[in-house]
């Protein structure tokens, strides 16, 4: 069995842990004055943002369990998901400027799940949905 990278066990553990704080982020949307504040300047709903939320919380776990169990379509997801959430931030948010952070985290992560020894441990190269090996 091939040596996890630690650089993969970082990400599916950032990517475990802001999925599983989002979950408290979502549950306390409706009482939090400042989503509310926000709110009032966005073109969709808090029963949208929840829900949107909510997928990408389910999402996001699948990729970490993925990416720490060296499936390859884990990260594949991690990319789709992510520049597809990307978009619908340009046209939902208020705050422009947090989309630039989390492209710039999305890069960084994309990076890493892309280099030699990622695809190593994936067994796979590039959008590769399933293991080289098997």
């Amino acid at each position: 069995m091939q040596k996890r990278p630690i650089s993969i066990a970082i990400i599916a553990w950032f990517l475990g842990i802001t999925a599983l704080i989002s979950i408290y982020s979502v549950a306390t949307m409706g009482s939090n004055p400042l989503i509310a504040k926000m709110l009032e300047k966005m073109p969709v709903s808090l029963q949208f943002l929840q829900i949107w939320s909510s997928i990408g919380i389910v999402i996001t776990l699948a990729c970490a369990y993925a990416i720490w169990k060296g499936l390859p379509w884990g990260r594949v997801l991690y990319v789709v998901w992510s520049v597809i959430g990307i978009v619908v931030s340009f046209y939902t948010s208020p705050m422009q400027s947090l989309i630039l952070v989390s492209i710039v985290f999305f890069i960084i992560i994309a990076a890493f799940l892309f280099t030699n020894s990622a695809n190593e441990w994936f067994s796979a190269r590039g959008f590769a949905l399933e293991r080289e090996d098997s």
